[in-house]
């Protein structure tokens, strides 16, 4: 049986565009280390999020804050310090071909 491709994440982003409604969860690790880190430009985008916990905050069109950097429009602008949530995102996992069927009706 042949392995499934994984899903270039570069050419893709659909998971941060699933970011509305507090849904990127943020932990209170993450919340200490970017204190710890002086990382204001992060701290000031953090909402209420899903179960209590805070989340980051999403654009007008339901994508996280944080996605998009200059010429690469799926990249993550916060990329090497980004939290545990989007640390264990898996690409080409169940959950990262529902988004994709979802937004891009790509095959899963």
């Amino acid at each position: 049986m042949e392995e499934p491709e994984v899903p270039d994440c570069r050419a893709c982003g659909v998971c941060c565009r699933e970011g509305s409604d507090g849904r990127i969860l943020v932990s209170e690790h993450d919340l200490v280390r970017w204190r710890r880190e002086g990382a204001t430009h992060i701290l000031d985008a953090i909402v209420p999020g899903h179960f209590g916990q805070e989340a980051f905050a999403s654009t007008p069109e339901g994508a996280c804050v944080h996605q998009g950097t200059p010429g690469h429009p799926n990249d993550c602008s916060i990329y090497e310090t980004r939290g545990e949530t989007c640390r264990s995102f898996e690409a080409g996992s169940r959950q990262c071909l529902e988004f994709r069927r979802r937004w891009l009706g790509a095959p899963g």
